[in-house]
């Protein structure tokens, strides 16, 4: 019996473990992402390929360096000397050893080792450029969801109203001093606010679900956020409102990993276009090896030579200096130079392009950040209102001195009004976030 008990205190205690929730700041939300995001690997993958090209092209200096073995039997007849035909079994064996160096190939070698840097440069540039999207990505989600919970707090204090409601009914319908149909619309009323708060909490379990599966969790159970002072977030968040033009600056002069990969990749294909002049050059390479050789008769009466002798004798050293020079090679040389021109023009477009994206990103954002605010300003004043209305109307619904229908419809309007509210707020606070971010401040 004693044993039962500590076993099913021991599956009691696991699975309030396996269920207790731990809340994620939007800092650990957006490490987090970054250490299992795919995209961010496949990215880090391409900068090691890029880096191993690198590698290999800096090993090309080095000289070229072979060795090779051959043994070989000849069996069969075949001609001699005197005209006759006669058994003419043989062998023989060789090995080589070679080296090549190029001394000179148009600069070609350095130049691909500067091309191949920049793209090195590049790629860890664009994958800073894919940590920001993530971590903007991250934000985006996580202020949803904290919306989604501001709406749930909402719909339950909208809930608890239409409770009391329904409850001070109940008892003017029993005292006679209401009809029972109010007391029916009362509890319709508080029916539908339950059903909206269900769909709300619906809501907020899509938003957590969604955020959880951004980060590539494998389950979103016991996943929930931390909620931060939304209006201590909306006062830091202001501060960024009137930044637009520091920030276009900002994110134009080099601080902008998509600037700086776009401006490594011009720099680039200025090499690739040395690379392609290269050819018209001459190559001087300098070669040197030695070889040596062994061969045996199976003829009877043949001398063979002892296999000292013949390493001794066989042995050839050589050096040599091999210069080729391109002539016509049916004018290819001259279209590769060509699209390497055209390339670099490409990479100019592709930096202005990404100015030009960067500098609509920006001020749509500053100008989203703006309407959003004016918004969140004219939503709150309308909930005000609306909240001061609705107490108005409890109050004189309370001494029966309104209908339910006016009283339903102030508390429709302040909920909705309120919701609005909430809504402006949370656009006001990413599209700021967006501007500090553009500034050079983190998420």
């Amino acid at each position: 019996m004693k044993q039962t008990l500590i076993i099913i205190l021991t599956f009691i205690i696991t699975v309030q473990t396996c269920f207790t929730q731990k809340v994620w700041t939007l800092r650990q939300c957006i490490d987090y992402a970054l250490e299992n995001n795919i995209e961010i690997k496949q990215t880090e993958l391409n900068g090691q390929l890029i880096e191993n090209n690198l590698n290999t092209v800096k090993n090309s200096k080095l000289p070229d360096l072979s060795a090779s073995l051959s043994h070989t039997n000849y069996f069969g007849r075949g001609p001699s000397r005197d005209g006759t035909y006669q058994d003419n079994n043989q062998m023989s064996s060789s090995a080589n050893i070679a080296a090549s160096l190029t001394i000179f190939n148009g600069m070609r070698i350095k130049h691909e080792i500067k091309s191949y840097t920049l793209n090195l440069q590049a790629a860890l540039e664009d994958l800073e450029k894919a940590k920001n999207d993530v971590a903007l990505n991250i934000t985006a989600y996580y202020l949803k969801t904290l919306l989604c919970k501001e709406l749930v707090r909402i719909a339950e204090s909208q809930v608890e109203i239409s409770r009391q409601q329904v409850e001070r009914s109940q008892l003017l319908t029993e005292n006679g001093k209401s009809l029972k149909s109010e007391l029916m619309e009362s509890k319709a009323l508080w029916a539908k606010d339950k059903l909206n708060l269900t769909q709300c909490k619906n809501d907020l379990s899509s938003a957590i679900l969604e955020l959880s599966q951004a980060l590539n969790r494998k389950s979103s159970a016991g996943f929930d956020i931390e909620e931060p002072q939304s209006e201590m977030v909306l006062v830091e968040a202001l501060n960024s409102l009137h930044k637009c033009d520091t920030a276009v600056l900002f994110a134009e002069s080099d601080h902008r990993p998509e600037i700086r990969s776009a401006k490594l990749q011009i720099q680039s294909s200025r090499h690739d276009l040395r690379i392609a002049q290269a050819a018209r050059y001459p190559s001087v390479s300098l070669s040197g090896g030695y070889s040596n050789s062994y061969y045996y008769s199976f003829i009877t009466g043949y001398n063979n030579a002892a296999f000292r002798n013949q390493l001794k004798n066989n042995g050839n050293e050589y050096i040599g200096l091999n210069i080729s020079v391109p002539i016509f090679n049916k004018l290819a040389t001259r279209n590769q130079i060509r699209n390497a021109r055209i390339n670099i023009k490409l990479q100019e477009l592709n930096l202005e392009n990404a100015k030009m994206a960067l500098r609509k990103e920006i001020e749509t954002a500053y100008h989203n950040a703006e309407t959003s605010y004016e918004k969140y300003l004219s939503a709150r004043e309308s909930f005000e209102a609306a909240r001061e209305a609705f107490h108005y109307e409890n109050e004189k619904i309370a001494v029966g001195r309104s209908t339910l229908f006016d009283y339903n419809d102030a508390k429709t309007r302040m909920e909705k009004s309120e919701s609005e509210m909430m809504q402006a707020k949370y656009e006001v606070i990413f599209n700021c976030k967006i501007l500090d971010f553009y500034n050079g401040s983190k998420l």
